[in-house]
């Protein structure tokens, strides 16, 4: 549906009247008792000068720069995620104080694209101790000293390798 366009002569009424420093709403008054019936939005748009979107058919969209996508903030996220293992977005946003959306955003502008990586367990030191520690009590307990040659698809329970516990995503750039 295509847009009302105001005359010249109206849109010259208004700027004179804003001139002459009436209000708002006051010139929809003053523009209403002379036959002329215009919006306060109106008047409002002709006081900012977007009369070329106003008098347009269809909408001009004015872009403008997101404030939290600064290169600063753009350099310091690529950043952060282009690592062997990358922080969440989450936790992303909260030390660059700006929303995950943003963060996401800006991942998504930067040409880069998730990708899921395969899941292991990530252990610590202790975990590790604890594991040596304990799996040999309970490998005495399941042997009991007469199945030792027999016990060997319990001790897959107990492996201590790839225990490197990655996260489970990594950002690839796009060509």
């Amino acid at each position: 549906m295509p847009r009302k366009k105001i005359s010249d002569i109206v849109e010259g009424r208004i700027l004179q009247l804003l001139r002459q420093g009436y209000s708002q709403p006051r010139i929809v008054n003053i523009l209403k008792l002379d036959g002329i019936y215009v919006s306060q939005r109106t008047v409002s748009n002709v006081k900012r000068k977007i009369g070329r979107q106003r008098n347009s058919k269809s909408k001009i969209k004015i872009f403008r720069k997101k404030p939290s996508q600064t290169p600063y903030i753009i350099k310091k996220v690529i950043k952060k995620i282009d690592v062997e293992d990358p922080p969440t977005q989450r936790a992303i946003a909260k030390d660059l104080h700006i929303s995950q959306s943003t963060v996401s955003n800006i991942i998504k502008n930067s040409g880069f694209t998730l990708r899921k990586k395969q899941k292991v367990q990530k252990l610590t030191s202790s975990n590790i101790m604890k594991r040596r520690q304990r799996s040999f009590q309970l490998y005495l307990r399941l042997a009991r000293g007469r199945y030792k040659k027999f016990i060997t698809t319990d001790e897959a329970w107990f492996y201590l390798d790839g225990t490197g516990g990655r996260r489970k995503v990594c950002y690839i750039k796009k060509n």
